[in-house]
């Protein structure tokens, strides 16, 4: 059986926006991409920035191996999922991705 792996987006958001950007993506975004195969779950986290800043999010998915991952970005749903956000959210957020793979668990 394989290990499920983590997809990491993180994604920085002009204030401006911010509350917009974030109904979205609890409404739209997030459903959209758990509506793929092989993603089970995310979780959004919010990092402590300062007042003024561009606040920082990171989305953390489960997917359930790496091989479901691997077809996700081989389909055509990601190229929908990215140009949409890229349409709505492109020139107010900064946008970086990577896939974490267990190494070793520990319980």
């Amino acid at each position: 059986m394989s290990e499920p792996v983590f997809y990491v987006v993180t994604a920085e958001v002009n204030p401006a926006v911010e509350a917009e950007w974030c109904g979205w993506w609890v409404r739209t975004h997030a459903p959209d991409v758990l509506a793929q195969p092989g993603f089970m779950r995310v979780t959004l986290y919010r990092a402590d920035t300062q007042p003024g800043e561009w606040s920082r999010y990171v989305a953390i998915y489960e997917v359930e191996s790496h091989a479901a991952l691997e077809a996700y970005f081989a389909g055509d749903a990601v190229n929908r999922l990215r140009a949409d956000f890229q349409s709505r959210y492109g020139s107010v957020t900064r946008v970086s991705r990577q896939v974490l793979s267990p190494v070793q668990i520990v319980e």
